[in-house]
Protein backbone atom coordinates (compact mmCIF):
# COMPACT_ATOMS: atom_id res chain seq x y z
CA UNK A 1 0.00 0.00 0.00
CA UNK A 2 1.34 3.40 -1.01
CA UNK A 3 0.86 5.96 1.75
CA UNK A 4 1.80 9.34 3.12
CA UNK A 5 2.29 9.33 6.90
CA UNK A 6 2.15 12.46 9.05
CA UNK A 7 3.01 12.87 12.73
CA UNK A 8 3.20 16.24 14.47
CA UNK A 9 2.30 15.07 17.98
CA UNK A 10 5.74 15.90 19.41
CA UNK A 11 8.36 18.60 18.85
CA UNK A 12 9.45 16.68 15.73
CA UNK A 13 7.97 16.98 12.27
CA UNK A 14 7.85 13.39 11.06
CA UNK A 15 6.79 12.60 7.49
CA UNK A 16 7.22 9.54 5.32
CA UNK A 17 5.93 8.40 1.93
CA UNK A 18 6.05 4.83 0.65
CA UNK A 19 5.57 4.22 -3.06
CA UNK A 20 6.32 0.77 -4.37
CA UNK A 21 9.82 -0.11 -3.21
CA UNK A 22 10.71 3.54 -2.65
CA UNK A 23 10.48 5.61 0.51
CA UNK A 24 11.08 9.30 1.22
CA UNK A 25 11.41 10.45 4.82
CA UNK A 26 11.73 13.65 6.83
CA UNK A 27 12.13 13.34 10.60
CA UNK A 28 13.56 16.41 12.33
CA UNK A 29 12.99 18.88 15.18
CA UNK A 30 10.41 21.50 14.29
CA UNK A 31 9.69 23.27 17.57
CA UNK A 32 6.40 25.12 17.02
CA UNK A 33 6.79 25.37 13.23
CA UNK A 34 4.91 22.23 12.16
CA UNK A 35 2.14 24.14 10.41
CA UNK A 36 4.54 26.27 8.38
CA UNK A 37 6.90 23.47 7.41
CA UNK A 38 4.66 20.45 6.85
CA UNK A 39 3.09 21.19 3.46
CA UNK A 40 6.32 22.34 1.75
CA UNK A 41 8.06 19.28 3.16
CA UNK A 42 5.33 16.95 1.86
CA UNK A 43 5.61 18.55 -1.58
CA UNK A 44 9.38 18.03 -1.48
CA UNK A 45 9.03 14.35 -0.58
CA UNK A 46 6.51 13.78 -3.37
CA UNK A 47 8.91 15.51 -5.76
CA UNK A 48 11.77 13.28 -4.64
CA UNK A 49 9.68 10.23 -5.55
CA UNK A 50 8.43 11.82 -8.76
CA UNK A 51 4.76 11.28 -7.95
CA UNK A 52 1.57 13.21 -7.26
CA UNK A 53 -0.54 12.84 -4.15
CA UNK A 54 -3.30 11.03 -6.03
CA UNK A 55 -0.86 8.22 -6.84
CA UNK A 56 -1.14 7.10 -3.21
CA UNK A 57 -3.66 4.73 -1.62
CA UNK A 58 -4.18 6.42 1.76
CA UNK A 59 -2.98 9.08 4.17
CA UNK A 60 -1.93 7.95 7.64
CA UNK A 61 -1.67 10.21 10.66
CA UNK A 62 -0.79 10.00 14.34
CA UNK A 63 -4.09 10.55 16.14
CA UNK A 64 -2.74 11.09 19.64
CA UNK A 65 -2.48 11.48 22.46
CA UNK A 66 0.18 14.18 22.33
CA UNK A 67 0.49 17.90 21.80
CA UNK A 68 -3.03 19.28 21.32
CA UNK A 69 -1.95 21.76 18.67
CA UNK A 70 0.25 19.20 16.93
CA UNK A 71 -2.53 16.63 16.80
CA UNK A 72 -4.90 19.09 15.19
CA UNK A 73 -2.27 20.02 12.61
CA UNK A 74 -1.71 16.39 11.57
CA UNK A 75 -5.42 15.60 11.43
CA UNK A 76 -6.20 18.79 9.51
CA UNK A 77 -3.44 18.09 6.99
CA UNK A 78 -4.55 14.49 6.55
CA UNK A 79 -8.15 15.53 6.02
CA UNK A 80 -7.37 18.36 3.63
CA UNK A 81 -4.99 16.30 1.50
CA UNK A 82 -7.31 13.29 1.53
CA UNK A 83 -10.26 15.38 0.37
CA UNK A 84 -8.15 16.95 -2.38
CA UNK A 85 -6.90 13.60 -3.72
CA UNK A 86 -10.01 11.53 -2.91
CA UNK A 87 -8.10 9.23 -0.56
CA UNK A 88 -9.07 7.47 2.68
CA UNK A 89 -7.29 8.20 5.96
CA UNK A 90 -5.89 5.85 8.59
CA UNK A 91 -5.60 7.07 12.19
CA UNK A 92 -3.08 5.32 14.47
CA UNK A 93 -2.57 6.00 18.21
CA UNK A 94 0.69 7.68 19.16
CA UNK A 95 1.59 5.17 21.88
CA UNK A 96 1.15 2.27 19.44
CA UNK A 97 3.67 3.95 17.14
CA UNK A 98 6.15 4.29 19.99
CA UNK A 99 5.69 0.74 21.28
CA UNK A 100 6.19 -0.73 17.80
CA UNK A 101 9.77 0.54 17.77
CA UNK A 102 10.94 -1.97 20.40
CA UNK A 103 10.50 -5.69 20.98
CA UNK A 104 9.08 -7.40 24.05
CA UNK A 105 7.03 -6.25 27.00
CA UNK A 106 6.95 -2.49 26.86
CA UNK A 107 5.55 0.27 29.05
CA UNK A 108 5.10 3.54 27.19
CA UNK A 109 5.02 6.74 29.25
CA UNK A 110 4.62 9.94 27.28
CA UNK A 111 4.90 13.29 29.06
CA UNK A 112 1.39 14.80 29.10
CA UNK A 113 2.43 18.03 30.86
CA UNK A 114 0.54 19.16 33.98
CA UNK A 115 2.68 16.61 35.90
CA UNK A 116 0.94 13.66 34.23
CA UNK A 117 1.75 10.99 31.65
CA UNK A 118 -0.07 9.12 28.91
CA UNK A 119 0.66 5.45 29.41
CA UNK A 120 -0.10 1.95 28.11
CA UNK A 121 1.53 -1.48 28.32
CA UNK A 122 2.24 -3.66 25.29
CA UNK A 123 3.43 -7.11 24.29
CA UNK A 124 4.96 -6.17 20.95
CA UNK A 125 6.15 -9.68 20.05
CA UNK A 126 2.52 -10.80 19.85
CA UNK A 127 1.31 -7.27 19.14
CA UNK A 128 -1.11 -6.76 21.96
CA UNK A 129 -1.97 -3.57 23.80
CA UNK A 130 -2.31 -5.08 27.27
CA UNK A 131 -3.77 -2.03 28.99
CA UNK A 132 -5.84 0.86 27.63
CA UNK A 133 -4.13 4.15 26.79
CA UNK A 134 -4.75 6.27 29.87
CA UNK A 135 -3.76 9.48 31.63
CA UNK A 136 -2.44 9.48 35.18
CA UNK A 137 0.10 10.88 37.62
CA UNK A 138 3.58 9.30 37.40
CA UNK A 139 3.11 7.93 40.93
CA UNK A 140 0.07 5.97 39.72
CA UNK A 141 1.71 4.23 36.76
CA UNK A 142 1.80 0.46 37.16
CA UNK A 143 2.40 -2.76 35.26
CA UNK A 144 -0.48 -5.10 34.48
CA UNK A 145 1.26 -8.00 36.25
CA UNK A 146 4.18 -8.72 38.59
CA UNK A 147 6.63 -9.89 35.92
CA UNK A 148 10.06 -8.27 35.78
CA UNK A 149 12.13 -7.20 32.79
CA UNK A 150 9.74 -4.65 31.32
CA UNK A 151 11.22 -1.98 29.07
CA UNK A 152 10.18 1.61 29.65
CA UNK A 153 10.09 4.07 26.75
CA UNK A 154 8.98 7.64 26.15
CA UNK A 155 9.53 11.18 27.34
CA UNK A 156 7.75 10.50 30.63
CA UNK A 157 10.82 8.56 31.76
CA UNK A 158 12.96 11.65 31.18
CA UNK A 159 10.59 14.15 32.78
CA UNK A 160 9.58 12.00 35.77
CA UNK A 161 12.52 9.60 36.04
CA UNK A 162 12.73 9.57 39.84
CA UNK A 163 9.01 9.08 40.45
CA UNK A 164 8.72 6.33 37.84
CA UNK A 165 11.89 4.55 38.98
CA UNK A 166 10.54 4.47 42.54
CA UNK A 167 7.07 3.40 41.47
CA UNK A 168 8.27 0.66 39.09
CA UNK A 169 11.27 -0.61 41.05
CA UNK A 170 11.89 -4.33 40.69
CA UNK A 171 9.95 -4.73 37.45
CA UNK A 172 11.50 -2.16 35.18
CA UNK A 173 14.52 -3.35 33.21
CA UNK A 174 15.90 -0.98 30.59
CA UNK A 175 14.66 2.52 29.76
CA UNK A 176 14.85 4.55 26.57
CA UNK A 177 13.35 7.99 27.07
CA UNK A 178 14.32 9.10 23.55
CA UNK A 179 11.73 6.98 21.68
CA UNK A 180 9.22 9.27 20.00
CA UNK A 181 6.55 8.96 17.29
CA UNK A 182 8.01 8.24 13.85
CA UNK A 183 6.22 8.44 10.51
CA UNK A 184 8.14 5.43 9.14
CA UNK A 185 6.57 3.32 11.87
CA UNK A 186 3.16 4.78 11.04
CA UNK A 187 3.63 3.37 7.54
CA UNK A 188 4.62 -0.03 8.91
CA UNK A 189 1.57 -0.19 11.16
CA UNK A 190 -0.75 0.94 8.37
CA UNK A 191 0.48 -1.99 6.28
CA UNK A 192 -0.67 -4.49 8.92
CA UNK A 193 -4.35 -3.80 8.24
CA UNK A 194 -5.09 -3.54 11.97
CA UNK A 195 -6.21 0.07 11.65
CA UNK A 196 -9.29 0.83 9.54
CA UNK A 197 -9.41 3.13 6.56
CA UNK A 198 -12.09 5.81 6.88
CA UNK A 199 -13.37 8.73 4.88
CA UNK A 200 -11.55 11.99 5.64
CA UNK A 201 -14.68 13.45 7.24
CA UNK A 202 -14.56 10.67 9.85
CA UNK A 203 -10.96 11.32 10.91
CA UNK A 204 -10.81 11.57 14.69
CA UNK A 205 -8.28 12.44 17.37
CA UNK A 206 -7.45 10.58 20.56
CA UNK A 207 -7.06 13.34 23.12
CA UNK A 208 -7.52 11.31 26.37
CA UNK A 209 -7.46 14.58 28.31
CA UNK A 210 -10.38 16.94 27.75
CA UNK A 211 -8.96 19.78 29.83
CA UNK A 212 -6.06 21.53 28.08
CA UNK A 213 -5.08 24.19 30.61
CA UNK A 214 -4.89 24.69 34.35
CA UNK A 215 -6.50 27.52 36.25
CA UNK A 216 -4.20 29.96 38.05
CA UNK A 217 -4.92 28.33 41.41
CA UNK A 218 -4.18 24.86 39.98
CA UNK A 219 -0.88 26.10 38.53
CA UNK A 220 0.08 27.59 41.90
CA UNK A 221 -0.80 24.34 43.69
CA UNK A 222 1.49 22.34 41.41
CA UNK A 223 4.48 24.51 42.35
CA UNK A 224 4.02 24.39 46.13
Amino acid sequence: MNCLAIDTSSDYLSLAISYGEQMAVLHQPAGQAHAERALPAIEQLLSELGIKLNALDAIVFGQGPGSFTGLRIACGLAQGLAFAADLPVIAIPTLDVMAAQVSGRVLVCLDARMKQVYTAAYDTENWQRITPISLCDPAQVSFPDTASGWMGIGSGFAEYSEALATRLAGQLGSVDATVRPDAKVLLQLAQTGRYPQTHAREASLLYIRDKVALTTSEQQALHK
